[in-house]
Parts: structure tokens; C-alpha cells; sequence
């Protein structure tokens, strides 16, 4: 039997793979260490890089990692994705079965070239709003210059105004007029101003009255009231006697009454209806139309004229009875035969009453044209002075003559001047003052309300009782009263006279403010 080689030749392979896998785990090893000082290099690195970390921040970064959602099933998400594309598949399917022909109807009618045209008109308006808004914005900016430029307001001064305080005015005021101008003031008393004239008047009272009476001046109103210019002329000799007691007018209404009731107008008739109609407070007219009721049996008219009034006893009475007429005036009674002649010859009869006889010869009636002619001359002498020169005007309508004023130059004062301590205003007033009865009605021009402002401020210094009311113009017209003259056109309807009956409301009585 063949002797078998020793062991250790059948090991020699597996020291080899021993050594084999010792180099292999050296490298490993080597490679290991590599890696780790690699990595711990790195981290270094990072760690070196890493801004340092308080306590508080380290905390905070902890408390923010604790609230970040949990982690995501990756299975979770992965059956969500799976439900979006079966939705996503669902939602395409749903598309294709949308109806798009309305749509594509609509888009056949879009015109490009219409959008186009549009757009250019939409960029032209633009362009010209453009213009304008530069336009705006240059006259902004030129008004910003301009008030730039422009100076500071100061207000006026502050205006002088006191509260009315209405008062009584006095029975019979003592008037002063204050007329108000832009300029200044001027003054005005009526009373003072005619005073001078009234008493050159006076003096030669006699040569204003009638001397001769002539037709012509009264032509046009007589043949107004009788018709004609041949009723007129007819009239005039009986009309004309009574020319300086009575106004004409109501000498050709009665005339005229006498006529229509088939009575022969003469003077002496004429001048007794003159004279009952004073005592009777009734026009010639209304005393000629009873006289003519009571010759044809009618005394109603006549007793209606009775000037008594309830309770006082009545003056006028009458009563026909048998044929017969019993007429009373007062305690004289009278019966007469219920004849126009019997009637009329009581009418007569009565008129030569004390108390009525030549009554109306107690007025006189002036010649206007004397007056006017006394009243020129009076404006030129230099004995008159004052702030106002005078015309005389003859009015047809006016039983005066009138004297238009006009303010002389350099009459009155300024503003500036009347508040002079010693200023003639300020005089004026204190005469005014002295006056129970004195009073200052100041007159304002429109234009002039500042002006009055600081006269009536100085009137109130002084403790002037006044009031005020509007002028159109400083011109003045004053009626020389205390001397009639005859009217040349019928009296003009009295002011705020309505239908009988009808209610009228009185103007309002001045007062003190």
C-alpha cells in the first residue's frame, strides 16, 4: 500500500484565501478610515461653515421641527396619485361631450377687422384725451402761477350796526330830512324852508288871487266832464264866477247833475249848492243830484246827505205827504208844495241859513300862474340860502303848486366832515334834540347804505330820535300848501280806492327805530 503524502500540502489553498481575504480586509479597513476621515473632514467642515447656535435659537429650530407635518406614507401617496389620474381621466371625458357649437357661432361672427377698427378709434380718443388733459393740466399749472401771484385778502373794516328799536312817533313831528348820498349827506327841513316863502306869500296874499279868468286853461277838462267844446263854452259864464272859492271840477259835475235832471243851471244856483255842500261835508255833484231827486218827489237822496252822525240828533229831515214836502235843517223847518219850483225855491231859501250863507266865500282858490311866477322869482334872490335851489311847477293834477328841488353844489358835508366835533351834522342834530318834536328821517340812496351807516352811527352819539327809509334820487318835490289852486285835469283815483265794499288794508304808520 502506497504510503500517503503528508497533510499540510491539502491546506496550503485555504491559507491563501486566509491571506487573500486579511489583504482584502486590510484594504477595506484602509478604505473605512479613509471614509471616516473624509466624512469627519466634512462635517468639520460644515460645522466650521455653520454660523454659532444660542440656546434660545436651538429651541426655537426644535420647536419647529416638532411642527412639521408627519412623514408620508410613500403608499399613501401613491394611491392619491392613482385617484387624481382616474379624476383627471373622468374630467377629459366629461370635455369631449361639451357642446361648443353655440361657441363656434359666436367666433363666426367675430370680425378682426371690425376689433381692429375699434382699437384705432379707441387709441384716437385716447390720443385726444391726451391733448385735452395736457390742456387741463397747463391751465391748472398757469392758475397755480396766478394765485401765486395774487395778494392776500384783508378783509373791510368791520361795519357799524345797531339793532332797530321801534318807538312811537311823535303826533306832530317836527320833521328833518337827512338825505344820504354815496358822497356825504345833506339836510332838509321842510318847515324851515318854507317858512321864508310861505311869509312872502303872505304878504302879498291879495295880488295871488284872480284878476282875470280866462277859458283856455280849462278847456280840456270841462269839455272832458260836459261833452263837448260847445257844452263847455255854454257852461262857462255860470262856471266861471265861482273860480276862486271852488275847484271848477266840482262845479261842472254839478252843472252837468242839474242839466241831465232838466234844472236850468244859473250862478246863483251854482253858488248856493257851493254853499250846502260845505255844511253837508258832500261834493257840489252829490248836492245837486239830491236837490234834483227831491223836485221830483225823491227825498231820500237829500236825507242821506245829513252830516250828523248816531247817536247824534239828525240835521237833515224830510217827509212828503198830501201832496206837500216838510224839510228840516236842524230846529228850521219848512213845508213846501211837492213842486220842482216850490222844491227848488226851499233849496234857495236854505242856502241864506246863518251858517250856510257865503260859507264857501271863506276859501279861496289862487291863481297858479301868479304863484309860480312869485315863487321863480323867489328862487333867485340871494336871501335864500340853503343846500337846495327851487323850481315852481304848475301839475294839472295838483290843487298846489310844487316846487321841485334840486341839491345845490357844494351843499351838505362829506362823510369825513360830518364827523367833525363841530361839524354843521353834528350842530343839526343837536338842534334836532332839543326839539319835544324834533325828529331825523334820513333818506338813502341806494348806492349810499355805508354812508348812512356812519351818519346814523353819529345821530346815535348825539341820542337823535330817527328812522330811515330808501330815495330814489336826491331830487325833492315839496307842495306849497296853504295856497289852493285850480286843478286843469280831473282828480286822479285816490290810491288803493277799490269797489265799494271792498276791504283795504292801511299802509303801515311810521315809526321811530
Amino acid at each position: 500500500m502506497a504510503k500517503r503524502k503528508p497533510h499540510e500540502e491539502q491546506e496550503l489553498p485555504f491559507v491563501a484565501l486566509m491571506d487573500t481575504m486579511t489583504n482584502v480586509v486590510g484594504v477595506l479597513i484602509i478604505v473605512l478610515v479613509m471614509v471616516g476621515l473624509s466624512v469627519a473632514s466634512a462635517v468639520k467642515k460644515v460645522l466650521s461653515d455653520l454660523p454659532p447656535v444660542t440656546k434660545e435659537e436651538l429651541k426655537e429650530i426644535q420647536d419647529q421641527v416638532k411642527q412639521l407635518p408627519e412623514k408620508i406614507d410613500p403608499v399613501k401617496v401613491e394611491e392619491q396619485q392613482k385617484q387624481a389620474e382616474a379624476q383627471m381621466k373622468r374630467v377629459v371625458e366629461d370635455l369631449k361631450t361639451v357642446d361648443t357649437a353655440d361657441l363656434q357661432s359666436k367666433m363666426k361672427f367675430m370680425d378682426l377687422d371690425a376689433f381692429q377698427k375699434q382699437l384705432d378709434q379707441r387709441r384716437k380718443d385716447r390720443e385726444a384725451s391726451k391733448v385735452e388733459t395736457d390742456k387741463i393740466l397747463a391751465e391748472v399749472e398757469r392758475l397755480k402761477a396766478l394765485l401765486d401771484k395774487t395778494p392776500v385778502y384783508q378783509p373791510p373794516p368791520p361795519t357799524y350796526v345797531r339793532l332797530p328799536n321801534p318807538r312811537a312817533y311823535p303826533e306832530k313831528p317836527n320833521e328833518t330830512r337827512v338825505l344820504v348820498a354815496k358822497q356825504g349827506v345833506l339836510f332838509f327841513n321842510q318847515v324851515k324852508f318854507l317858512q321864508p316863502i310861505l311869509e312872502g306869500m303872505d304878504k302879498v296874499k291879495s295880488q295871488l288871487e284872480y284878476q282875470k279868468v280866462e277859458y283856455a286853461p280849462f278847456a280840456k277838462l270841462l269839455e272832458g266832464i260836459l261833452g263837448s267844446p260847445a257844452n263847455a263854452q255854454k257852461a262857462w259864464p255860470d262856471i266861471a264866477t265861482l273860480v276862486d272859492r271852488v275847484q271848477l271840477e266840482y262845479v261842472a259835475l254839478a252843472y252837468k247833475a242839474l242839466v241831465a235832471g232838466g234844472i236850468p243851471p244859473s250862478k246863483a244856483l251854482l253858488s248856493d249848492i257851493a254853499d250846502i255842500a260845505i255844511p253837508t261835508r258832500q261834493t257840489m255833484q252829490a248836492v245837486a243830484e239830491a236837490i234834483v231827486a227831491a223836485t221830483k218827489g225823491d227825498v231820500s237822496a237829500w236825507v242821506k246827505l245829513d252830516p250828523a252822525r248816531s247817536p247824534a240828533p239828525p240835521v237833515i229831515t224830510a217827509s212828503a205827504a198830501g201832496g206837500k214836502i216838510t224839510f228840516a235843517w236842524g230846529a228850521a223847518t219848512k213845508e213846501v208844495k211837492a213842486t220842482p219850483k216850490d222844491v227848488l225855491g226851499y233849496f234857495q231859501d236854505l242856502a241864506k241859513l246863518p251858517g250856510i250863507a257865503n260859507v264857501s266865500k271863506a276859501r279861496t282858490v289862487y291863481d297858479a300862474t301868479r304863484i309860480q311866477a312869485l315863487l321863480q322869482r323867489a328862487a333867485s334872490s340871494p336871501l335864500l340860502s340853503g343846500s337846495y335851489g327851487f323850481e315852481a311847477k304848475i301839475l294839472p293834477t295838483l290843487p298846489y303848486v310844487q316846487l321841485a328841488l334840486t341839491p345845490k353844489s357844494g351843499g351838505g358835508e362829506t362823510i369825513e366832515a360830518m364827523k367833525q366835533p363841530n361839524s354843521a351834522y353834528i350842530r343839526l342834530l343837536r338842534d334836532i334834540k332839543a326839539d319835544p318834536n324834533g325828529v331825523t328821517i334820513f333818506q338813502v340812496m341806494p348806492d349810499a347804505f355805508e354812508a348812512y351807516l356812519e351818519a346814523r352811527k353819529v345821530a346815535d352819539e348825539v341820542g337823535v330820535p330817527a328812522t330811515w327809509e330808501f330815495l330814489a334820487k336826491l331830487d325833492l318835490a315839496v307842495n306849497v300848501a296853504g295856497y289852493e289852486v285850480q286843478r286843469l285835469a280831473p282828480t286822479p283815483p285816490r290810491a288803493g280806492a277799490g269797489a265799494p265794499g271792498a276791504v283795504t288794508i292801511a299802509p303801515p304808520k311810521r315809526s321811530l327805530d
